[in-house]
């Protein structure tokens, strides 16, 4: 061999070989889902297909034994057909009203001349992160039927507010909590859209109302799918919200807890869950298909920020709905501190005496649930972070083949209620599951963990 071949072979280096870490984070990554994820959701379905009080493994699987008995009564009259319609009704008018009242905020504080714009965005994230059975026990002090707000109204105006127990109730506590994920979606993309086409339809004499109507709505629509989508998911699995503002007025979720809490039939609540889960795919398909008809693109070469309304009457109209919507959706929030303060309410619009003795009550008698919270936690943050973070950088840094499949097996727990997850957990990991780890606070670690790994993943996979 020539010195000029012996030197091209030297440059051209050792020939790599196969990246094997994507593939193992990859196999790691469905091994795990396949324990927390696709097992327990199998064994659910099993489960929903096989009369109360009967086990069936999959082992000794049966066809002979599958029944239609569990979803019977979807079809006959009764509290079952009730709670499903209920349930689409809750979904869609929740939706709906959330996305209704986020647009107009979040073009105000996109596209007017607003003070204070970043607290607004943070005050907005307040009602996601407070857990949605907090503003529920608010909304029953404000407007139950003792409530602060019902007892001035009638005494003040001799008028019966509606009650707070029922559909009312329960859309408004949810579309209160549920309206930022379209505010903050669309607010960004209004803010990150190029404003030369809307210019351009000012110039050739468009109006104000017609401009957003057929240019910049149909922009940001991918946003606002996006964010009904969520609040969608959301809404028709939400078990707090109405369990304590339900009353009579029951949903899937809250029969579904019924039929554990109340009879232990593992197999009708099985069954409950495979609903729930068919209606919320039918509702994802269904926006992404309408997203889909209906997507705009465009194509500049100059990105900048669009020009801002600063006229008096834009200014005041903005800040009073904007400031209006948090007020009200902070509300339930202000009522908790507030109250927790009261220690002598009977009677009253407002407490008679006030002190710190509930919080002394709390960190004394009652610290074990507090602590128990934390650890539960923080082992779940912990696995999250971990995993999640090994997960993201495979997923964006290193080529191989499958890679959707790693994507899909961690986005798939994150679109399903919480409360199918903890049946489907409920009905693995009991007696006659593959292990017992019922009563455990392991069980609620595994299922938080297989419940916001998602969160993590995505979080990664976006900064990286």
């Amino acid at each position: 061999m020539s010195d000029a071949a012996t030197a091209t072979a030297e440059d051209r280096g050792p020939k790599k070989g196969i990246d094997w870490f994507p593939y193992m984070m990859g196999g790691l990554t469905f091994v795990i889902l396949l324990f927390l994820f696709l097992y327990p959701m199998l064994k659910t379905l099993l489960a929903s297909f096989i009369k109360s009080g009967s086990v069936m493994e999959f082992s000794t699987f049966d066809p002979t034994k599958l029944t239609l008995y569990n979803f019977q009564r979807f079809f006959e009259p009764g509290i079952y057909v009730d709670a499903f319609w209920h349930s689409i009704m809750i979904g869609g008018w929740t939706t709906l009203i959330s996305t209704l009242i986020a647009l107009p905020a979040a073009y105000a504080v996109a596209r007017v001349e607003m003070p204070f714009r970043n607290l607004i965005l943070s005050l907005s994230v307040i009602p996601l992160i407070a857990p949605p059975f907090i503003g529920s026990y608010s909304w029953i002090i404000l407007l139950g039927r003792q409530g602060i707000i019902t007892q001035y109204v009638n005494q003040w105006f001799d008028v019966d507010m509606p009650t707070i127990y029922g559909p009312f109730g329960i859309i408004l506590a949810l579309s209160l909590h549920f309206f930022p994920f379209v505010f903050l979606f669309v607010q960004g993309a209004l803010a990150a859209a190029d404003p030369f086409i809307e210019e351009s339809a000012e110039i050739m004499g468009g109006r104000r109302w017609q401009i957003v109507r057929t240019i910049t709505m149909p922009l940001v629509l991918p946003s606002i799918g996006a964010g009904a989508l969520i609040i969608l998911v959301r809404a028709f699995g939400n078990f707090g919200v109405p369990a304590i503002l339900g009353g009579d007025y029951y949903v899937l979720p809250t029969l579904l807890y019924q039929q554990i809490h109340g009879y232990f039939d593992l197999n009708a609540a099985a069954a409950i869950a495979f609903v729930n889960v068919l209606i919320t795919l039918v509702a994802i398909l269904f926006l992404a298909r309408v997203n889909r008809r209906r997507r705009f693109v465009t194509v500049t070469s100059v990105t900048r920020a669009a020009k801002k309304l600063n006229g008096l009457g834009a200014k005041i109209a903005a800040n009073i709905y904007v400031w209006g919507l948090l007020a009200i959706a902070l509300l339930p929030n202000f009522v908790i501190v507030f109250t927790s303060f009261a220690e002598k309410w009977i009677a009253t619009i407002f407490p008679t005496e006030y002190g710190f003795d509930n919080y002394v009550l709390v960190f004394s008698e009652l610290s074990q649930p507090i602590i128990n919270s934390l650890i539960l936690g923080s082992w779940a943050t912990l696995l999250c972070v971990v995993f999640g973070t090994l997960a993201g950088y495979t997923s964006v840094r290193r080529r191989f083949h499958g890679k959707w499949v790693l994507d899909l097996t961690i986005m798939l727990p994150f679109i399903l209620p919480g409360i199918v997850t903890g049946v489907a957990f409920l009905t693995s990991f009991n007696k006659t599951g593959l292990i017992t780890l019922t009563g455990t606070g392991t069980i609620l670690v595994l299922a938080y963990f297989t419940r916001r790994l998602a969160y993590i993943f995505r979080s990664v996979t976006a900064a990286i």
